[in-house]
């Protein structure tokens, strides 16, 4: 590899020796106590953080984000150097740098989209998974005409006009919204805002998963808009669905399982705590002709005690929470609260029946959620079979070795 003078890049990031196994493990992440010294305010002045990575014997290990205030000071890009860019020096050179690499990664990533025919037979996919896609720390959603960009590194804020053009013109959008209230933001020390980086149509859209059509607003629903995590297992779980059977969705969001479900059942019933969200679900039920589904504004688990206590079940149930433990001190009261829920959930599932139960938290791994729900059936005295363990769609791609871009759970099961 070159030396910093060769590559161009005058900020220096030093490792400690756990930091440099950590580097050439492949994980993309370097924590701030395992950085032996960084660069100084002013080596950063004017441009992106962009720092060559050093062993402390003055190897270089590759090129990564900075971000001095974060628990992950280090977001590694390469493991080679950057190209300089022509006729550009000092940080000049660095933005040109780090937007020619974004303009390469997001080309590839659409590229991998499109050989797996999701560019071609969706309106609404992911475009770019952050550190999944080899694009630390950004998130690219794409909802028919318009997309949504997600910052959650330091490096890239500076840059979010020029990336939101980019990506206008390489998804063909007309309207660009940056979704930038994801907590994730905090640990960077940046504000949480969202606002429409580029473009000027309409931020309510519609767009198609599988056979039903959604609307959204980008700019004030929540997420990015919807949860296109889940779009493969919506029409997994209602393939095995009984025809003509009664199904739950008790955090529907706009709709989601509820929606695919209802085109086989003969009944369901939709539940969010959120209120705005109960009625996008709804609305969304009626575009798609859908009377037999129904939406109530309802917290889940009052929902499941009283269906419990009438005596109901149904023959699918399936509970999408949000995440419960997005931080390490909160995984104890998330397994309660898991417990709690599948608990009640398999008491109002009929015999036979299927049984969803996913997690997004990305602290509960899937070790921990499967003794979670194993907990949860021998509790509530339920023989249980498993019949998938699924994650994200293809959309989501989870990198080796890196279990955070991995986060969702989504565990099909049968009941006994």
């Amino acid at each position: 590899m070159k030396t910093p003078d060769e590559s161009g890049a005058d900020a220096l990031a030093i490792v400690t020796p756990k930091g440099k196994r950590r580097v050439e493990s492949g994980h993309p992440w370097v924590f701030r106590q395992d950085v032996q010294s960084g660069p100084g305010a002013d080596a950063l002045t004017g441009g992106p953080s962009l720092v060559t990575v050093m062993d402390p014997r003055g190897q270089a290990l590759g090129v990564a984000l900075w971000a001095a205030a974060s628990k992950v000071a280090l977001r590694m890009l390469t493991r080679s150097t950057l190209p300089a860019a022509p006729g550009r020096s000092g940080r000049g050179n660095d933005t040109e740098r780090l937007m020619d690499l974004l303009r390469g990664r997001l080309a590839r990533a659409l590229a991998h989209r499109e050989a797996m025919g999701l560019a071609r037979t969706q309106s609404a996919f992911r475009a770019v998974h952050a550190e999944g896609d080899d694009v630390p720390g950004l998130f690219v959603d794409k909802y028919a005409h318009a997309a949504v960009v997600q910052v959650a590194a330091l490096a890239f804020e500076p840059l979010l006009p020029s990336i939101a053009e980019h990506v206008a013109e390489a998804l063909s959008v007309n309207v660009v919204v940056a979704r930038n209230d994801t907590s994730m933001r905090d640990f960077e020390g940046l504000p949480r805002k969202d606002f429409v980086a580029w473009g000027q149509g309409a931020t309510t859209v519609r767009y198609r998963l599988g056979p039903n059509e959604l609307e959204a607003d980008l700019l004030r629903d929540g997420k990015t808009g919807g949860f296109l995590d889940q779009a493969d297992n919506h029409a997994f779980v209602a393939s095995l669905s009984q025809p003509g059977g009664r199904a739950l969705d008790a955090f529907t969001f706009h709709g989601g399982f509820a929606l695919a479900l209802a085109r086989r059942a003969s009944y369901v019933l939709a539940a969010d705590a959120d209120l705005e969200a109960s009625r996008r679900a709804r609305s969304n039920a009626a575009l798609n002709g859908l009377g037999h589904m129904e939406v109530r504004c309802a917290d889940a688990y009052a929902l499941l005690a009283s269906l419990e206590a009438a005596g109901q079940t149904f023959d699918t149930v399936v509970l999408d929470p949000p995440a419960f433990a997005k931080r390490v001190g909160a995984v104890a009261a998330a397994e309660k609260a898991y417990h709690e829920l599948f608990v009640r959930g398999l008491r109002v599932t009929a015999p036979g029946a299927l049984f969803v139960c996913c997690s997004c938290s990305g602290q509960v791994d899937r070790a921990l959620f499967d003794r979670v729900v194993t907990e949860a059936a021998a509790t509530a005295r339920r023989s249980v079979q498993i019949l998938a363990r699924r994650g994200a769609g293809l959309d989501h791609p989870e990198r080796l070795g890196v279990p955070e871009t991995g986060h969702l759970k989504c565990w099909v099961m049968r009941v006994l």
